[in-house]
C-alpha cells in the first residue's frame, strides 16, 4: 500500500543553481524559490520539489495537487 505524505511550500533562497520542477527553468544561485516540505516527516533535499517564485505567484499551493514526478 502507498503512502501519502502531507506538504507544503516554504519559501527558501538557493544556495546553488536549481531546476523549477514545473517549468523546468533555472533558479539562480541567491534566488527565491519555493521547496516542498513534509508536515510531519522529513523529505529529503534531493527528492524535494523546487518551484520558482513566477510559478508560484501564478499557482500558489495548487502546484502541490499536480504531480508531476
Amino acid at each position: 500500500m502507498e503512502k501519502k505524505l502531507e506538504t507544503r511550500l516554504i519559501k527558501r533562497r538557493s544556495q546553488f543553481p536549481t531546476v523549477c520542477i514545473y517549468c523546468e527553468k533555472t533558479i539562480p544561485a541567491n534566488d527565491l524559490h519555493y521547496v516542498e516540505q513534509g508536515m510531519t516527516e522529513h523529505i529529503h533535499s534531493l527528492i524535494a520539489r523546487k518551484y520558482c517564485a513566477t510559478c508560484f505567484e501564478k499557482h500558489g499551493d495548487n502546484l502541490l495537487l499536480k504531480d508531476k514526478r
